[in-house]
């Protein structure tokens, strides 16, 4: 679930990408280092640095393969939403890095997509995280210096439940400065 909350944060740091998008080569896929140099070109991103609170919820599962009333707990569960906080820096502000883009090299990511145009995101990206495990993730929103939100498709192939599809949010907010 954590990589989820990790793609909440890695959308809002595409604020610092340009219109154009990542395809730099134009070849039609967005290499690490395309993603790379995208995060790294185009400047502070347009969040405050501080603590943000990143809250994920799905409202549609289906999982073909899972008894109705594991399935029926799952949906309960991830409607409710999962919260997690964490600190924004201002170094992290100035100058975003791959990390925001939650493809820990485990998870073997790719992009598919990567746009931005004034105050809209949209992203798509495949991880290949082991086995025969694809998960495939689109998401496309609105944000602002201390606000982001959301919709997210995700589909998960590979998994002993079968094809596991989920339609939900993510929204973020600042909700103060860092800890000391």
């Amino acid at each position: 679930m954590r990589k989820f909350l990790i793609l909440g944060v890695a959308a809002l740091a595409i604020s610092a990408c340009s219109d154009k998008g990542a395809d730099a080569d134009g070849d039609g896929k967005i290499s690490n280092s395309e993603a790379n140099a995208e995060m790294s070109d185009g400047g502070a991103m347009a969040m405050k640095p501080g603590q943000w609170e990143v809250k994920i919820s799905f409202d549609k599962i289906d999982a073909p393969g899972l008894p109705a009333e594991l399935q029926g707990k799952m949906k309960e569960q991830m409607g409710k939403g999962i919260v997690q906080s964490s600190c924004l820096t201002q170094e992290q502000v100035d100058k975003p890095g791959s990390d925001f883009f939650g493809g820990t090299p485990e998870a073997n990511c790719s992009f598919d997509d990567l746009k931005r145009s004034g105050d809209t995101m949209k992203v798509a990206m495949t991880c290949k995280p082991g086995g025969n495990m694809v998960i495939k993730s689109s998401m496309d929103g609105k944000f602002a210096a201390e606000t982001y939100t959301m919709k997210i498709d995700q589909s998960t192939e590979g998994t002993p439940m079968g094809t596991v599809k989920m339609t939900g949010k993510i929204e973020g907010k600042r909700i103060g400065d860092c800890p000391v």
